[in-house]
């Protein structure tokens, strides 16, 4: 009699002893005897197997993404645990992994022995663990252990572990599903299901990679379906838009078929992405640019998604020199087979439903079939590039080959002669297989052959037809045996005449008959199928997600000469895209040797626009307001970028600090000037009136080979000697002590500076004409020719 859970209504399993479904206890003791669970709980584990969290890598801010949620996305699962920049950050570099690990303790550990017939097992705790039907786990003992819950691991999230053992067995043939409990309080109201994640240690990467499970947010239950057991873990989060969830839950998108099938197309056309492709590739890459870069859906998204995919060109073409950072040039590769992989998962659900006998899907999966097995052979090593193809086209061949529509039209006419009977007899009732047998048969078929669907169908068939004849190559024994189960005795003999048609004819009849009792069995082959192109997927997704979480290091360097100190010392370094806003950039200070580096990622540095800027504030400059000393770009092709600082050159006003010299011995300053002036002002400062009245000059180098620019001339005076020939450079002499700047130009034309006292005097012909013998320089105290003054500019 079936018993139902009094809590929730789900059927129960016979002797179960908790709910399945809700984890609630069975009120009543089930008769059958059950496996014994010993339970114990401690504070410190006796020993532990998996870190929660990568050994080694980078950290990165979280960016909320409300945005680009509902986006069309192609990707991968990205595996982040995050940790706080250990240099002087006023913004994240990327995503950095590893770190700080905590080392759980045990809470609960509870221990089952497996009756006969009995494949799952309950605890308390509402973790369920199925092996199903194929797996043979009588008088097997399991073991669940739930680790404490890890919070720091993941910035926003919290991992929950559970170290899941059956003896010494890690491998299965069939499916088995694992059913874990999360706390509804730790993930994002606005999207639960979102903010759910399902993961496994894999324990040759040495890292969380994601599971394939499915949410249920009525129950707060996952599951997760497997073919081996490890750690699993339920990652809860408090924003499901950050990029640990975003990166992670991208995987569970899948395509119309429309859209996968013209996919595929394209790459049997030309062997990579056309322009429908491209468009999901910039869809994919869109998600990991700066929040205001996604929020603008007009030219400047565009063009940095193009920069984008240039630089990723760009380093993979360094790369096939042997130059150029390899992981970077990856992502363009695994990108595309993410592509490939995505399409093959959509259509992996078509297949399933051609299976079921949906004629719709039938037509869909037949174009699949044919495109997937064409792409694969033409573009891809099956044994190598793991894109889901070659498991598209096994359950191309068990859609169309085998669906249930086909057994049943083929057999329509199996039961019109008694032969016919006596092989049904032999094959049903003398010797069958059971469904378990059939399943390691054909998953046989499958690892020996699954690298080429064709011969993997042949085999089958072969198996098939074989076991159909059967009958007919018995010895008398047994085929009396047979005919008397049919229930025939018109013969004397025993045994029904045989003609080389009637065996033909009950072979056929009955595979055709097998066919159809083998349902069950191929529907279970057919999800392991279609795990295992889950399975590729996924495979190549953690290969992109670790090319896209590859370290990227900037050392920030200032060539210092011997015997000199440094010029930048306690300087702040600002890092983005040419002319971005400083707030939010990669800041960092200098430390006394002039020198920082910054630890990212290649996903962190996309996130931050593709930074190709430093801009340099001297110590005590506000990075924020002022201008900075320095501004320098560099190239991003290596593991390493290292930024060399130039030397900074500084930059003043030169202001004319002369007026009404003929009025006034000497003239009189700017300041009295504009004191004695207020009509003059028009509303400026003394600042912005100097600036009117003054040029923007820079000086480089020393000594006799020091150059003077000018950069900037107030309004009317572009035609100047001094800034018609220092737009190009004036060549002068900076004394020893940097403070005195001396130049000769244009036809007699001087100018000295005296950066230490703020003046300068400007001389010669062009400067002073409007003097004349009745007014010279001398008799307006400009012995010196016009004074100027010199303040530093930003």
């Amino acid at each position: 009699m079936k018993k139902y859970c009094m809590n929730c209504g789900k059927e129960l399993h016979t002797a179960a002893r908790f709910c399945a479904k809700c984890g609630a206890a069975v009120l009543d003791p089930p008769p059958n005897p059950v496996p014994v669970a010993q339970t114990k709980t401690e504070v410190q584990p006796q020993k532990y197997t998996p870190p929660l969290a990568t050994p080694e890598g980078k950290s990165a801010a979280t960016l909320k993404r409300n945005g680009g949620r509902n986006a069309l996305c192609i990707v991968l699962s990205v595996l982040l645990v995050l940790q706080i920049v250990a240099v002087a950050l006023y913004g994240w570099p990327g995503f950095m992994v590893g770190g700080g690990v905590q080392r759980p303790s045990l809470q609960k550990s509870d221990s089952f022995t497996l009756q006969e017939g009995q494949t799952a097992v309950s605890t308390g705790r509402g973790v369920t663990v199925d092996f199903g039907p194929y797996n043979a786990m009588d008088g097997e003992k399991v073991s669940i252990k739930e680790l404490s819950a890890d919070s720091h691991s993941i910035e926003g999230g919290t991992r929950t572990a559970y170290d899941i053992t059956a003896g010494e067995r890690t491998e299965f043939d069939g499916l088995l599903t694992i059913t874990l409990p999360y706390d509804e309080s730790k993930t994002d109201s606005a999207d639960e299901e979102g903010s759910v994640l399902a993961e496994y240690y894999n324990r040759e990467t040495g890292q969380w990679e994601l599971a394939d499970y499915t949410v249920d947010t009525n129950h707060n239950t996952l599951t997760i379906t497997t073919d081996h057991l490890s750690e699993y873990c339920t990652v809860t989060l408090r924003d499901a838009g950050s990029p640990y969830a975003l990166l992670s839950k991208f995987s569970s998108k899948r395509l119309d078929d429309e859209t996968a099938i013209a996919i595929l197309r394209e790459y049997e056309q030309s062997g990579q992405p056309g322009d429908l492709g491209d468009s999901l590739l910039r869809t994919f890459y869109k998600q990991f640019l700066p929040l205001q870069y996604q929020e603008n859906l007009g030219n400047v998204e565009a063009d940095l998604v193009h920069e984008l995919l240039g630089w990723l060109t760009d380093v993979s073409q360094l790369a096939a020199k042997g130059v150029g950072y390899k992981q970077t040039a990856s992502i363009l590769e695994k990108s595309n087979y993410m592509l490939l992989g995505v399409s093959a998962l959509s259509l992996g659900d078509t297949m399933i439903d051609a299976y079921k006998g949906k004629e719709s899907a039938e037509r869909v999966a037949a174009e699949a079939y044919k495109l997937s097995f064409n792409v694969g052979l033409a573009l891809l090593d099956y044994k190598k590039i793991t894109t889901g193809m070659v498991q598209l086209s096994m359950l191309g061949v068990i859609a169309l080959d085998y669906s249930l529509n086909k057994f049943m039209v083929a057999a329509d006419q199996t039961y019109k002669d008694a032969l016919f009977n006596v092989v049904i007899a032999y094959n049903e009732e003398i010797h069958p297989w059971t469904e378990a047998q059939w399943y390691a048969r054909i998953m046989g078929l499958y690892k020996n052959r699954g690298d080429d669907p064709k011969k993997f169908n042949a085999a089958l068939r072969g198996i098939m037809e074989n076991y159909s004849s059967r009958y007919f190559f018995d010895n008398p024994e047994e085929q009396l045996v047979a005919t008397n189960e049919a229930g025939l005795h018109a013969y004397t003999t025993g045994l029904l005449p045989e003609t080389e048609a009637a065996k033909e004819y009950c072979i056929q009849q009955y595979m055709a008959r097998l066919g159809e009792k083998l349902q069950p069995v191929l529907s279970d082959v057919a999800q392991k199928v279609r795990h295992d192109s889950l399975k590729a997927y996924r495979q190549n997704a953690t290969e992109l997600r670790q090319a896209l979480n590859a370290p990227l290091e900037f050392e920030i360097i200032e060539e210092i000469p011997d015997g000199e100190k440094s010029q930048y010392a306690g300087a702040t370094v600002v890092i983005s895209r040419p002319g971005a806003p400083v707030a939010g950039a990669w800041t960092v200070d200098l430390d006394k040797d002039g020198r920082a580096s910054l630890d990212a990622t290649i996903v962190g540095y996309i996130q931050a626009g593709l930074p190709t800027q430093l801009r340099l504030w001297n110590k005590g400059d506000n990075y924020l307001k002022d201008k900075p000393a320095l501004t320098q770009t560099f190239n991003v092709t290596e593991k390493v970028t290292v930024i060399p600082l130039g030397k900074a050159t500084k930059r003043y006003l030169l202001y004319q600090d002369t007026f009404e010299s003929g009025s006034y011995y000497g003239g009189r300053t700017i300041s009295e000037f504009y004191d004695a002036h207020g009509s003059m002002r028009q509303g400026r400062s003394l600042e912005e009136f100097k600036r009117d009245h003054g040029y923007v000059i820079e000086i480089e180098g020393k000594g006799a080979d020091a150059v003077l620019k000018v950069t900037g001339a107030p309004k009317g005076k572009e035609e100047t000697p001094l800034y018609a020939l220092g737009k190009d450079g004036i060549i002068g002499t900076l004394d020893a002590s940097g403070n005195i700047f001396t130049a000769s130009y244009s036809n007699g034309e001087t100018i000295t500076i005296d950066f230490d006292s703020g003046t300068a005097y400007l001389n010669g012909p062009y400067t002073m004409r409007n003097f004349d013998s009745h007014m010279t320089p001398e008799s307006r105290g400009l012995e010196k020719g016009m004074r100027y003054g010199v303040e530093p500019y930003n």
